[in-house]
């Protein structure tokens, strides 16, 4: 009994200490109703990687816990602003990610100089308008979800760290011995 409860112990603190750290990944939707054009445009593409550490381990990447977010050529909204870039401003107002499940965010950026304007912004499952403007006219863009677009994630670097791997081995090998003790009784 005594056995059983310090391996029990043991894995508990392997898996414990096995979480992964910050992952990155990949995402894009591709295929929205184009305002502009007024048609479905099956090739329309809003691409970007955010990497995130789910610190309290509830399987939930939250706003909370973003390291680095990035789309549609975007400089990083995190930290965005700061320094010398008086002129960029960003802002993520929501943030989810569970793995298997939607990604779910909405964030604004702006940018301007005497000569030019732009600004955008996401609403995941809703809508994405840019705005360009400058003294020579206006150029827009605008897509809608639509139930044809698609969502694709990848995470880039999910394999585990080696000392996660290490502790999964210690893990495995204080089952392996359990079971042989068990069987030479």
């Amino acid at each position: 009994m005594f056995f059983r409860l310090i391996s029990a112990a043991t894995l508990a603190t392997c898996a414990a200490a096995a979480q992964a750290g910050p992952i990155e990944f990949q995402f894009s939707y591709t295929g929205f109703y184009d305002k502009v054009s007024n048609q479905f445009d099956p090739a329309a593409l809003i691409a970007g990687r955010f990497i995130a550490d789910d610190l309290n381990g509830d399987g939930l990447f939250a706003k909370e816990e973003l390291l680095s977010f990035k789309h549609n050529g975007s400089n990083d909204y995190i930290g965005c602003g700061v320094g010398d870039q008086y002129y960029w401003k960003c802002s993520i107002e929501r943030f989810g990610y569970r793995i298997g499940g939607p990604l779910k965010f909405s964030s604004t950026w702006s940018q301007s100089d005497i000569a030019y304007q732009i600004s955008s912004s996401t609403i995941t499952g809703e809508e994405y308008v840019y705005n360009y403007r400058t003294a020579n006219g206006v150029d827009s863009r605008g897509l809608i979800w639509t139930g044809q677009t698609r969502f694709a994630i990848n995470a880039l670097n999910a394999v585990p760290e080696p000392f996660s791997l290490a502790l999964m081995a210690i893990g495995a090998a204080g089952l392996g011995a359990a079971r042989w003790r068990r069987r030479t009784r």
